[in-house]
């Protein structure tokens, strides 16, 4: 594990534990393999307040940035798919 995962890690350990239960495990078993451009986005997402990020994960509401799309869309299906489609 790299220096710049190991920071992501940290910064996916939320106020929320249901976010905690979403975004550690999808950068442990997915960092490695997210693009340059994925990272970014993933970071630009980690810069969202709590209550945003849940709204977005877990109450599928709408959100401003089209660009965070991809990034949203791969975390929700890692999600579904390791936890019974619990989100």
């Amino acid at each position: 594990m790299n220096e710049l995962e190991k920071k992501i890690l940290w910064q996916c350990r939320r106020g929320l534990w249901e976010l905690d239960a979403i975004l550690v495990p999808f950068v442990e078993k997915n960092f490695s393999a997210l693009s340059n451009e994925e990272v970014e986005l993933f970071r630009n997402l980690l810069s969202y307040e709590d209550i945003d990020m849940f709204d977005i994960l877990v109450n599928k509401k709408p959100f401003e940035d089209e660009s965070l799309k991809e990034i949203i869309n791969r975390i929700i299906d890692f999600h579904n798919a390791n936890s019974g489609g619990i989100v």
